[in-house]
């Protein structure tokens, strides 16, 4: 009889022990790691002019790949996605939030309530392009607005573009 219990005590002691191999196989190869909510950018089917309102009246938007620009003539918002994919054990999301963090920098702001996670980034270049870097899960969402003739944005720009980026931050957000 003991020599029974000793067969299922190392039994039951073998099987916890490959069942342990295998889940950390399992994770040392990112199967635990999370791949994000997004598998492909979703492009310009998101927005539309009225997206670009609160800096553009009169949006002409346009597609290049999945990337979009918005303009009236005078002022351009320009919205270009990355997607990130989850590497090793790291997950999409957290490599896109590392990502963020690691530009943020000296020149940058915090956006709360734009995206999961956001910074804005205020240039002194000709047409003083400002830009927004937003993460949405594992989709980085970069949103400019520049003015075409080389001066100053105009009054409402700035705040302007958060909405902007707020609407469709919100929109991707499910």
């Amino acid at each position: 009889m003991q020599r029974l219990w000793r067969i299922v005590l190392i039994s039951a002691a073998v099987l916890a022990a490959v069942a342990a191999t295998g889940l950390g196989m399992a994770y040392s190869l990112g199967a635990f790691a999370e791949a994000g909510r997004f598998t492909a950018v979703p492009g310009c089917g998101v927005m539309d002019a009225s997206t670009f309102a609160p800096v553009l009246s009169a949006a002409r938007v346009e597609t290049d790949g999945d990337n979009c620009t918005a303009s009236d003539g005078q002022v351009q918002i320009n919205v270009g996605y990355t997607l990130v994919t989850k590497h090793g054990t790291v997950g999409g999301p957290e490599l896109a939030s590392r990502y963020l963090t690691a530009v943020a920098g000296g020149d940058t702001e915090t956006l709360k309530g734009v995206g999961e996670q956001a910074i804005r980034q205020r240039t002194k270049a000709i047409g003083a392009p400002q830009v927004i870097s937003m993460r949405v899960s594992n989709l980085i969402v970069v949103l400019s607005v520049v003015n075409l003739g080389g001066g100053e944005l105009p009054a409402g720009a700035e705040d302007g573009l958060v909405k902007v980026a707020t609407a469709l931050g919100t929109r991707l957000g499910g």
